[in-house]
């Protein structure tokens, strides 16, 4: 069952990613991120890029995503130490900082990175403060033609279902199909199926099927939620 954001203290997730990320990196890594966790408004930009190197790409595994589920955050158990790393990096800095700058920090930290750093942005929105303000950054960013940036959006990531607009989502989930990313990892599919979506996979279908294009097999999953 889903863990409700209410009852979820911001704290509690910013310390399990960081706790996480610093089991999976090497032994100085967990005081590197505890000191730039305090927020250094010069100097965060070049921590956020840092996390990479300082922090490595160790897949999290099950295990850490089964705790940051508890916490009401769907995650990848192939994200790496970094992803995990920069996400509460940017929670903890959105909560150091005034409202008013948390859409400029967000959209200029997607916008300037390079591909692990969007990842970490994206599958960071669904703990963010007040998150739908981003939803015009996921409707965005869904559009990446890098793989791996459009599935930190949309595959283990509750972010997509809670906040996309119906057109949105459903081009995110017609996406899906299209490169091949599993839809049994696009959150909130049976609630967010409707006779519109249907018709949209079906006309994805005829179009790959007119083309001589195999269809893909996760299409039956859209089938099975009229």
């Amino acid at each position: 069952m889903p863990v409700s954001d209410s009852l979820t203290s911001p704290d509690a997730r910013i310390a399990a990613l960081a706790q996480i990320a610093a089991r999976h990196a090497p032994p100085d890594a967990a005081a590197w991120l505890t000191g730039a966790m305090a927020l250094d408004r010069a100097g965060f930009p070049a921590a956020f890029a840092a996390a990479g190197r300082r922090l490595g790409r160790v897949p999290i595994g099950e295990a850490s995503t089964t705790q940051l589920a508890a916490l009401g955050l769907p995650w990848s158990a192939a994200s790496g130490a970094d992803e995990c790393g920069r996400a509460a990096l940017v929670l903890a800095a959105l909560a150091a900082l005034d409202p008013a700058e948390h859409v400029a920090l967000v959209h200029g930290l997607f916008r300037r990175g390079e591909l692990r750093e969007r990842q970490a942005v994206l599958r960071a929105l669904a703990a963010m403060p007040d998150p739908a303000r981003f939803a015009a950054l996921a409707a965005d960013a869904h559009r990446s033609n890098a793989q791996p940036v459009f599935e930190a959006l949309a595959c283990d990531n509750a972010y997509p279902a809670r906040h996309l607009a119906d057109p949105a989502y459903f081009q995110l989930v017609v996406k899906a199909l299209f490169v091949g990313a599993p839809l049994a990892r696009v959150r909130g599919l049976a609630e967010r199926t409707t006779p519109e979506l249907i018709r949209m996979i079906d006309a994805f279908a005829s179009e790959r099927r007119a083309a001589g294009r195999p269809i893909p097999t996760d299409v039956a999953l859209i089938r099975r939620h009229p």
